[in-house]
């Protein structure tokens, strides 16, 4: 009996020294840390790390204790994650080298990352020029929410004119790096092209790819198969094909 106890003693000893080496007060908790980021509207840094890696034992034991890098992280929701704990986190997040991290928006969005090792005065640079750009995404996504209410405004708003404003607004998130906005976007985009699809047709010639291809996309959902333009064309072969489905939306709505 002893020895079985000593045994799973140290088995439980082997578990535990497998764990990686992790910073004094940062959480183990991703999706606890990114909720409160969201709540508090903080970027979070998540820190990808793993015991086998003699390079996150060093960033841990001086770049992540320095107390100007303590300081910084103030400011910021952190969290650290084993990927051999975790590896769905690292896979979700496409991490394939430690010690990783990621600079998320308050939505969870990434605004940057950084691999390798890294004393603490370039890690400080790294964080500082993130941080920046993660509060620049806030605004930006503050905005855009904006914006979608005034395109729900607009699409209660009976008229040629409001369906084209509405549109226009739509492209333009549709260009956006937020994959929640582009969705919502999207999805408006789906509504439309279900009862004005003429309205969708000038998204075709706009010179950003991600918005050719939201609108062929919703014109395809709501006309069928039969939609032929194709966002990746040459321009000249994209008008020409816009221009005729103008004609053919025109005569159905003629017929109706």
């Amino acid at each position: 009996m002893k020895s079985a106890l000593t045994f799973l003693s140290l088995i439980a000893f082997g578990a535990s020294a497998a764990r990686a080496e992790l910073p004094a007060d940062w959480s183990t908790n991703y999706d606890a840390t990114l909720a409160a980021a969201a709540t508090n509207q903080q970027p979070a840094l998540v820190y990808f790390t793993a015991s086998w890696c003699g390079p996150c034992k060093l960033v841990t034991r001086t770049t992540l204790g320095d107390p100007v890098v303590t300081q910084m992280l103030s400011g910021v929701e952190h969290v650290a994650v084993d990927i051999d704990e975790h590896p769905d986190l690292a896979s979700a997040r496409g991490v394939n080298a430690v010690p990783t991290f990621i600079l998320l928006s308050s939505a969870g969005n990434e605004v940057d990352r950084t691999t390798g090792f890294q004393p603490a005065g370039d890690f400080l640079a790294w964080l500082t020029n993130g941080m920046i750009a993660a509060k620049e995404a806030a605004v930006q996504q503050a905005l855009s929410k904006q914006a979608l209410a005034e395109v729900d405004q607009l699409l209660v708003t009976k008229g040629t004119n409001s369906a084209l404003l509405a549109a226009a607004k739509l492209f333009d998130l549709c260009a956006m790096r937020d994959d929640g906005i582009v969705q919502s976007a999207s999805a408006r985009l789906n509504t439309m092209a279900g009862s004005n699809p003429a309205v969708l047709l000038d998204g075709l010639n706009d010179p950003r790819l991600a918005v050719r291809i939201q609108a062929a996309n919703a014109l395809r959902l709501a006309i069928g198969e039969a939609f032929d333009v194709d966002p990746w064309s040459a321009a000249d072969a994209r008008q020409k094909g816009i221009g005729a489905w103008h004609e053919k939306l025109a005569r159905s709505a003629g017929q109706d």
